[in-house]
């Protein structure tokens, strides 16, 4: 039986950004493939009643504190996206679209959204503003 780690994300979530960076080490060293499970972190905290930290004032100051360490750890390049929140219906469509197509452009798009996002600081808002490179 093979090692398997399910990767639930959204890309609006700066924890999911480390987890990104950190996940493939992690699987290289113990030999586990990464199955890929985008999701609607939103319609999660919808669903069971919650929030996100960063409407919660303590909980986003904190997570702030909390995210900055664990990048430092990963050696991650985790910025602060000013235009946070961001609506991540259409990423995470989007993602899910490459995933049914074609692998190789699934995780060539998953990078250059968390890129976009959690080091380059970018308005993932507005789709007509954000240009992604290819």
């Amino acid at each position: 039986m093979s090692r398997q780690v399910e990767f639930y994300f959204d890309f609006g979530s700066p924890y999911s950004y480390l987890a990104y960076k950190e996940l493939p080490r992690v699987a290289q060293r113990t030999g586990a493939q990464i199955v890929w499970r985008p999701i609607l972190l939103g319609g999660v905290f919808k669903a069971t009643g919650n929030h996100s930290p960063a409407e919660i004032p303590a909980k986003g100051r904190w997570s702030k504190t909390d995210t900055a360490r664990w990048s430092r750890r990963y050696g991650a390049s985790l910025q602060q996206n000013p235009h946070f929140p961001v609506n991540t219906l259409a990423l995470m469509r989007a993602a899910v679209g490459f995933q049914l197509q074609d692998e190789a452009a699934f995780h060539r798009y998953v990078e250059a959204i968390f890129a976009a996002m959690w080091e380059q600081q970018r308005n993932l808002n507005d789709p007509a503003r954000c240009a992604l490179s290819r």
